[in-house]
């Protein structure tokens, strides 16, 4: 049985910038079992105004494995070779690109814990399909 139950955890990460500069945020990621294949991460202590930003809960956690995903989004797993503890995830976008440096066991921990509450492979039995259309069909 799918829990229906919102599941989220506060984290410090740091977002890189550029070689001489890096901002540490605090962050919630989130996952809703109302959108299964989405991780939500909120900013908690900058502007109201900043969006959040979503992610593929099946992008982040294969990144936590195996260097994933393409194009303007990719991730990559905590080095432990080097002594690295941190996931981390590269934004590129038109006006450059920044780097997402997350704690990767806190993060696994909690990712484990969206896939306890949806199982990969059932996430499309959750999905509301007549209020997808109703959306989709709205044309705003």
């Amino acid at each position: 049985m799918h829990s229906a139950k919102r599941l989220h955890t506060d984290l410090d990460i740091h977002l890189v910038l550029s070689e001489a500069e890096a901002l540490r945020l605090e962050v919630r990621f989130s996952y809703d079992p109302a959108d299964p294949f989405a991780v939500r991460m909120d900013f908690r202590d900058g502007p109201e105004n900043v969006a959040p930003w979503l992610f593929s809960r099946d992008l982040l956690h294969a990144g936590l494995r195996v260097p994933s995903g393409e194009g303007s989004v990719r991730v990559w797993p905590p080095c432990r070779c080097h002594g690295s503890t941190t996931l981390r995830i590269v934004l590129r976008g038109a006006g450059g690109a920044a780097v997402l440096y997350i704690p990767a066991d806190p993060f696994e921990g909690w990712l484990a814990e969206t896939f306890e509450a949806v199982p990969a492979g059932t996430e499309s039995s959750l999905l509301r399909w007549d209020d997808i259309l109703a959306e989709l069909l709205r044309g705003d």
